[in-house]
């Protein structure tokens, strides 16, 4: 008996289109299916450790369309690089040239593409673990005083973190630290600017800004920078006196002594504040174009200063050196007036002569103190030789010259 053979209806083209379009749908799903499966084989070679052949098969899941913003994709190939920067197989060394680099970069894209933040803390964990290891790095760098490399460290260490937005500011402020120690003012200023915009709990970072402005010689960015450090710790003493390290470097003296005695009547226990106001008073008195009675007053007020600051810190080399060469440029004033003389005024030069001579046994106390605090400070040993050589202390002289050779042998 014949079969009967049913004709089939026409498919009409909306028809079509819908089968066409299930066809596209249904690839698509087992595309993504594959790829997913092919994530998954590169997770068990990596836990396998088989690192190539991982490589290779994570890289092929994020270069297909339907995988290549996949968060889970992402985060194992992070793993993956990362445990091709620590191997200590040379077989799987040799596959990246910058394997640290595509495995932040990766954990960077996974962050990115979680939308529904699964993976945060397991990146989290991973960037932490590496931020300790260039946190690590950069001390020993330190310690070693390869303090480029140790600021490098501390940078890399600081951008780990902000692939998921968490400020470093620890490793950052070490950063900058080490900049200046390698004296790259670029780089120190670029770490104490982000500091300051990432609200870095400390004076310490404005007074370093600023004090970077004063050595570029830009006087408005080093007063705006103390200012804003002013605003945030109104009653911090090292933000005055920041203020008037400015003040110091562009002369303004007149607001610089006015800082400095605020900073007295706050605290009278700090040595380096009479030493600065002894600064001050000390270059006035060196000023010719001032009076003479000026002069007197400044010298005066510089003498105070300076034992103040030794009455605080006897072991203080710079206010001792400082306070002794007052004196020997006090007496080198004095003997220039005497030099000028004519010759028949004898009584005269030999009164200005006594005088000099007793500035120049006032300064050696100090002199000889800052001698021996800093032992190789040829300015200290030369204005030692200068005052035995005038004073007639000739087996002193023969000390210091011998102090003064031997300082010049070793350093040459």
């Amino acid at each position: 008996m014949p079969v009967l053979i049913q004709k089939l209806n026409p498919i009409n083209n909306s028809q079509m289109k819908r089968i066409v379009l299930v066809m596209v749908f249904l690839t698509a799903i087992i595309a993504g299916f594959g790829q997913k499966s092919m994530r998954q084989t590169a997770s068990n070679y990596l836990k396998s450790g088989d690192l190539d052949k991982a490589v290779e098969a994570i890289n092929q899941c994020i270069q297909d369309p339907s995988t290549a913003q996949d968060a889970r994709a992402w985060f194992i190939r992070g793993n993956i690089y990362l445990e091709i920067a620590n191997t200590k197989e040379d077989k799987y060394k040799s596959l990246d040239p910058d394997p640290l680099t595509k495995a932040l970069d990766s954990y960077k894209k996974a962050a990115e593409y979680d939308t529904k933040k699964e993976y945060t803390e397991d990146i989290f964990q991973k960037l932490s673990w590496q931020r300790n290891n260039y946190f690590n790095a950069a001390v020993d760098a330190y310690n070693k005083k390869q303090y480029k490399e140790a600021m490098t460290d501390f940078e890399s260490g600081a951008n780990t973190l902000a692939i998921l937005n968490i400020p470093d500011t620890l490793s950052l402020f070490y950063a900058a630290a080490c900049a200046g120690l390698a004296n790259d003012r670029v780089k120190a200023k670029q770490y104490y600017i982000e500091l300051i915009h990432q609200n870095y709990n400390s004076p310490a970072v404005y007074i370093a800004l600023s004090d970077i402005y004063r050595g570029e010689k830009d006087s408005a960015n080093a007063l705006k920078v103390i200012r804003e450090g002013q605003k945030r710790y109104p009653n911090d003493l090292k933000m005055v006196l920041g203020e008037t390290n400015v003040y110091l470097t562009f002369g303004n003296t007149d607001k610089a002594l006015k800082n400095l005695k605020y900073s007295i009547q706050k605290d009278t226990t700090n040595p380096t504040v009479y030493f600065a106001m002894g600064t001050i008073y000390d270059n006035l008195s060196a000023d010719t174009l001032k009076p003479v009675q000026t002069r007197k007053e400044c010298f005066n007020e510089a003498v105070d200063a300076y034992q103040k600051a030794l009455k605080l810190n006897p072991a203080y080399f710079d206010a001792n050196y400082n306070l002794g060469a007052l004196y020997v440029n006090k007496a080198a004033a004095i003997n220039d007036v005497a030099n000028k003389l004519p010759l028949d005024a004898d009584a005269q030069f030999n009164q200005l002569k006594k005088e000099a001579d007793g500035y120049l046994e006032q300064a050696l106390p100090y002199l000889e103190k800052a001698s021996e605090l800093e032992p190789t400070d040829l300015n200290t040993l030369f204005s030692l030789k200068q005052i035995y050589a005038r004073t007639n202390k000739l087996d002193k002289l023969k000390e210091v010259n011998a102090k003064i050779e031997a300082v010049q042998q070793k350093k040459q």
